[in-house]
């Protein structure tokens, strides 16, 4: 019997797994992958989700940007800099190995399994049976990702109205080993499609290049990405190209379960501007493990709390939602807007300080009274 068993050992799910077991918690991380496994995703991390990570996690950094190339629709791109760090890039899969590392280190049981044939929630446990073998864990955390197997048990046992509260935003990318990585910016490029950008995101032996969009109407082909490196980096040897769903919407996530929290994309904490994903990971698997450690051994009070924690991130994604509603409606105003330096310089001073599009719109707004 363990405390608390986790699904899904990315970010949200590390992240809760090592906060349980510093506290001295029985955890158990389940996950149908070896690592290291490719995973896919860009790789950057904004400095409020780097700084939230407990341990350090400097060795995984394969650049730091200072600098961000927009490129406008038919307009002359502009530059966002900053003395401070604006994103760190990372190899997903590296982090993902380190951080597992990290909390087996701490004492998690990890395994992997390959199938999961039903989750049962019962009046003090959770019994969750695989192909391998049963377990039993007094909670459970789904931190299982887009395609959550831990939500749709969850919404097929209670049938609620929590069945469809989140979205699915899609991207695809690829990697491109260069010998000069470092002479490319970060890039977000949106003359390409309109709902949505190409990004190129430098390393330090290949840059990672991609695209994402809102619209659930648009295909995404490789034969994009081929084309797109071969203009911007006059090289078309892609590498590891993977497509994936983004899951956003968690602003409507309640948890309604008191022994099962989802975390991470698996409840939708992605924001749908850019679809920034680490961030939102990291601080809800550390929320769900904070209300489980605050709560026990009463689970009745485990998701009020979780549903409290999460209201601060819940509206900073809610307003990265009805940011990208306009962004994405009138995109030349909208970088027109950004391109002034007297606009994107208090979103890029408080983006390299660790704050909240929340945090730095409100401070902005209170500065002025």
């Amino acid at each position: 019997m363990f405390d608390v068993a986790i699904i899904g050992a990315g970010p949200a799910g590390t992240a809760a797994a090592f906060d349980l077991l510093t506290r001295g918690l029985k955890v158990l991380i389940l996950d149908k992958y070896e690592f290291p496994r490719k995973k896919a995703c860009a790789g950057g991390i904004t400095p409020k989700g780097y700084h939230l990570f407990k341990y350090d996690i400097s060795s995984q950094v394969k650049r730091k940007c200072r600098t961000v190339k927009i490129n406008p629709s038919n307009k002359t791109p502009f530059f966002i800099q900053e003395k401070k760090t604006l994103c760190y890039m990372t190899k997903r899969e590296d982090l993902d190995l380190f951080s597992l590392n990290m909390v087996i280190e701490k004492g998690a049981d990890f395994r992997i399994i390959k199938k999961i044939h039903s989750i049962e929630e019962k009046q003090s446990s959770v019994e969750i049976r695989t192909d391998v073998q049963s377990f039993k864990a007094s909670y459970l955390i789904g931190a299982d990702g887009a395609n959550s197997v831990v939500r749709r048990f969850v919404s097929e046992t209670r049938r609620t109205q929590q069945t469809r509260f989140y979205q699915k935003q899609f991207a695809i990318e690829a990697d491109v080993m260069m010998d000069r990585p470092d002479q490319y910016k970060m890039e977000f490029d949106f003359s390409k499609i309109k709902k949505g950008y190409y990004w190129i995101f430098p390393k330090d032996d290949h840059v990672n290049i991609g695209i994402y969009t809102i619209d659930p109407n648009l295909n995404l082909k490789t034969q994009d990405l081929f084309e797109y490196a071969e203009d911007k980096l006059s090289n078309n040897k892609l590498g590891a190209i993977k497509g994936y769903p983004i899951c956003t919407g968690g602003f409507n996530y309640r948890p309604d379960s008191k022994r099962i929290l989802l975390v991470g994309d698996a409840a939708g904490m992605a924001e749908r501007l850019l679809g920034e994903g680490i961030y939102f990971a990291v601080k809800s698997g550390q929320l769900a493990a904070w209300s489980i450690l605050e709560s026990n051994p009463e689970a009745e009070f485990v998701k009020e709390l979780y549903s409290k924690s999460l209201k601060l991130i819940q509206t900073d994604l809610n307003l990265h939602h009805y940011s990208s509603k306009w962004f994405y409606k009138f995109p030349w105003i909208s970088l027109k807007s950004l391109s002034f330096r007297s606009i994107n310089r208090p979103f890029a001073q408080g983006y390299a300080d660790g704050k909240t599009i929340a945090q730095i719109l409100f401070g902005s707004l209170s500065s002025k009274k």
